[in-house]
């Protein structure tokens, strides 16, 4: 169960019965096996391990399969639909709403806006319908049967909900539904105070001694695979298998990252933050698999080891498109507050950015980071990021 769900099959979207997903369990449950068919090899033989193995692996996939066709039913079938109410008619309850309707498996429905006179923002457009200065909020609340409201702006009309329905600010709701950070002026405010406050010399050292640790070990049992890349790379064009990029880490400073060369060399430098593309035109053909598993990065684990990175975090920024972000994205600097990671929340929850809007929900991944860091949730961040890489579906 644990292996499955670190490999991500435990997300909502795949309990959907399709062919990709019947696979990944399969995948899953294989993994799952291997640490016991190794101990049973030397026990028992070959021939009893693959029998005990073999129906092992049929039987719990035929009941974790059944298990999921189930719940599939019953999630899209027979599961209340929770309708909510959003107090406010301003770009926070867009925002929110348009979440909450991308995402049907989570079975929310929103009823409606309510606009107090006070506040002139007006949604335009839409099918969600806007209650403008609602003379009776309770009767709204309970006509509906609304389940959750969603406070989107300051207002007195919170006074007149009723007792038992359950309440949230805008920006907890949105971190809920969504696993990211609403950023906007007054948020950040709180985090920036709430970062301060929580810095704790004891997790600072726990999270220093994780990441020596990992690294230690990430470099030790990929050492022989590292070298072989390293070695067929420089065979192929006979320049260095290892190249650095100037990176940009905690607190805007500097420094040198390493990598192990993929791609053919050039001199190939970005423009401006639209101009991203994932290079595969100019990678070497027998490291695609090499990118997808993310073994081009195992030398960031001398970095780690520097202090100039960490295990986990915000991931760090080639220095050019650095300048671009921090021009156009604002609050983007925010992300430098803590140090750069080899792995991060962002980076198993979401595909590369090659646009601002795409790196802009980056930055609302890596803030949730840093409002919710700890070194527990951390380790199963590098746990889930091994078995993507293994997989070869790091995104």
């Amino acid at each position: 169960m644990a292996t499955i769900f670190l490999k991500g099959d435990y997300k909502i979207r795949e309990f959907n019965i399709t062919k990709w997903n019947a696979y990944r369990l399969f995948e899953g449950v294989i993994f799952t096996h291997i640490p016991a068919a190794i101990l049973l090899y030397f026990l028992v033989g070959i021939y009893k391990t693959c029998l005990f193995i073999g129906l092992n692996i049929l039987t719990v996939y035929a009941g974790l399969f059944s298990y999921r066709l189930g719940f599939h039913i019953y999630l899209f079938n027979f599961k209340k639909i929770k309708n909510i109410l959003i107090l406010g008619a301003n770009e926070r309850a867009k925002t929110v709403a348009d979440e909450i309707q991308a995402k049907f498996a989570l079975k929310m429905n929103v009823v409606g806006f309510v606009q107090e006179g006070s506040h002139k923002e007006t949604l335009e457009g839409g099918n969600i319908p806007v209650y403008v200065e609602p003379e009776n909020l309770a009767a709204i609340i309970k006509d509906n049967k609304i389940d959750i409201v969603v406070i989107a702006q300051p207002t007195e009309m919170i006074l007149d909900i009723p007792r038992g329905i359950r309440i949230y600010k805008m920006p907890e709701f949105y971190e809920m539904v969504t696993g990211k950070y609403y950023i906007d002026e007054k948020t950040i405010t709180e985090l920036y105070y709430q970062y301060m406050i929580n810095r704790s010399r004891i997790y600072d050292f726990c999270k220093r001694a994780f990441d020596i640790i990992s690294a230690s070990i990430i470099l030790l049992v990929t050492l022989p695979v590292t070298a072989y890349i390293a070695i067929r790379v420089k065979l192929i064009d006979g320049a260095s298998p290892f190249f650095t990029q100037t990176r940009v880490g905690k607190d805007g400073k500097t420094f040198e990252c390493y990598k192990l060369r993929t791609m053919y060399v050039n001199n190939y430098v970005p423009k401006n933050a639209e101009m991203l593309n994932d290079g595969a035109d100019r990678t070497i053909p027998f490291c695609k698999w090499i990118r997808k598993a993310k073994l081009d990065e195992i030398p960031q684990m001398v970095n780690i080891l520097k202090g100039e990175m960490s295990i986990v975090g915000p991931r760090a920024e080639w220095e050019k498109f650095a300048d671009v972000y921090k021009k156009d994205l604002p609050y983007y600097a925010c992300r430098m507050w803590v140090r750069t990671g080899w792995t991060g929340w962002a980076h198993i929850n979401m595909q590369a950015a090659y646009s601002l809007n795409e790196e802009r929900e980056r930055l609302e991944y890596d803030l949730y980071y840093i409002k919710n860091r700890n070194v527990l949730w951390e380790i199963g961040i590098l746990i889930k990021a091994v078995f993507l890489a293994v997989g070869g579906r790091h995104k």
